[in-house]
């Protein structure tokens, strides 16, 4: 058994935030920014936000909302790393992938971006109708027959 709990949600509060001309985005009190592409960030939290954000960075950049098709698992326990090996192909147990750190990668034929968030947990962002697949497998590696 894998030592590791998945709960999941919806993530309906991640917008997308393309700068064409600039490095990171000012911080949001709030707000946390996941770096998932040179310059892409995934601001997490900001989903009421998101008209003020776009107003804010006018025509130098782009806002889009993609939380409504998204589920946020939260993966919490010292096996985390083990538990995204299984049917993966990113090395999760790389010690250098660590807090602050995004990963796109795909498990199990499914596209997910992996944000380590502590030592001991990490949240999966997948398309919602990957979801079951994910929490199913995550449950067969977790509890084997």
């Amino acid at each position: 058994m894998i030592d590791v709990s998945v709960t999941t949600a919806p993530a309906g509060d991640v917008i997308v935030l393309d700068l064409w001309a600039a490095d990171a985005p000012p911080a949001e009190t709030g707000i946390r920014l996941l770096q998932v592409e040179p310059r892409r960030w995934w601001l997490i939290g900001a989903g009421e936000g998101a008209a003020d954000i776009a107003a804010g960075i006018a025509d130098s950049g782009a806002v889009t909302p993609i939380g409504g098709g998204l589920v946020r698992a939260t993966l919490d326990g010292p096996g985390w790393r083990t538990l995204l090996m299984v049917s993966g192909c990113f090395d999760a147990e790389d010690p250098s992938f660590g807090i602050g750190q995004v990963a796109a990668t795909t498990i199990h034929h499914v596209p997910v971006w992996i944000a380590v968030t502590g030592d001991t947990t990490c949240e999966v962002y997948m398309a919602s109708s990957y979801a079951p697949a994910l929490t199913e497998l995550w449950a067969g590696a977790n509890n084997p027959a």
